[in-house]
């Protein structure tokens, strides 16, 4: 199976699947899977807005862009999903209207529930294990969404006391990815990180860890516990005065079994040709 993997879109979830739609052509394979690593940017009407989306939104329209093409069907939109056939599957990030999602989550007792008019987008729960099958190929992805809690006040943004409890009570259990908008503790200076997320990575040590949150290039390695490839992608946004979408902000995870799969960072030369003033016409 191909699995698209992207970390902060902002709004840019239309983008997202043009340029699934675009490597799908471009290399004759499909797509079988969108895993995002939060700050989708899911604002359903102005009034749920953060100070941030909203600053931004002013010199940057794409970041209202769930708002504008997803809460309601249209059929521009829907013409430029239909090139595709994946769903996009996608943790929580720090910006996004968390009273609205948790009202959709406790409609939904399985690990995902649907945002959107299209039914492609899906919110995966922290602490709800979710496995995806194609055929007899199966991958078990563990999310944990928001961010990690350093301040006394307890906020909407940060993981909330009953996703702790779901965590804490999962057992063993084969874990192929950790998708999570943060990062673990103690890795970076541009967020304190979430002692979740390093305990996940000790105790199921998956085979990959994406996230994001932090913006700035994209960042690949070996995690701590020897065993776990990361990747911080960058944001899908825009780069430099040509505004060229930034490079590093999609990734392809080939997964066949846990002995045999493969990650790799879409180079490919068309990238490029998606800048703001572009990509809608492409």
């Amino acid at each position: 199976m191909n699995i698209a993997i992207f970390a902060d879109i902002h709004g840019r979830i239309l983008l997202a699947f043009k340029l699934c739609a675009r490597w799908e052509h471009e290399t004759g394979e499909k797509i079988d899977l969108i895993l995002q690593a939060g700050d989708m940017g899911l604002y359903p009407a102005v009034e749920y807005l953060d100070k941030a989306t909203m600053r931004h939104a002013e010199r940057e329209p794409t970041e209202l862009g769930f708002m504008h093409d997803f809460v309601e069907y249209r059929d521009a939109t829907a013409a430029v999903l239909a090139q595709t056939t994946c769903n996009l599957v996608f943790v929580r990030g720090n910006h996004e209207a968390h009273a609205w999602l948790d009202d959709l989550e406790r409609q939904e007792s399985g690990p995902l529930f649907p945002v959107d008019a299209y039914q492609r987008l899906y919110c995966l729960k922290t602490g709800v294990p979710y496995a995806y099958m194609k055929g007899n190929e199966r991958l078990a992805v563990l999310g944990i969404g928001r961010i990690g809690q350093h301040s006394p006040q307890l906020k909407d943004t940060h993981i909330q006391p009953d996703e702790q409890a779901r965590l804490k009570k999962l057992g063993a259990m084969p874990t192929d990815v950790l998708l999570t908008h943060d990062m673990p503790t103690g890795f970076s200076r541009r967020s304190m990180g979430m002692p979740e997320i390093t305990t996940a990575l000790e105790k199921y040590r998956p085979a990959y860890h994406f996230y994001g949150h932090i913006g700035g290039e994209y960042q690949q390695g070996t995690s701590e516990n020897g065993t776990t490839h990361y990747c911080k992608l960058a944001d899908l946004d825009w780069r430099g005065t040509e505004r060229v979408v930034h490079p590093g902000s999609m990734a392809i995870l080939r997964w066949h079994d846990q002995t045999t799969h493969s990650f790799s960072i879409v180079r490919a030369p068309w990238y490029q040709e998606y800048t703001a003033n572009t990509w809608l016409r492409l």
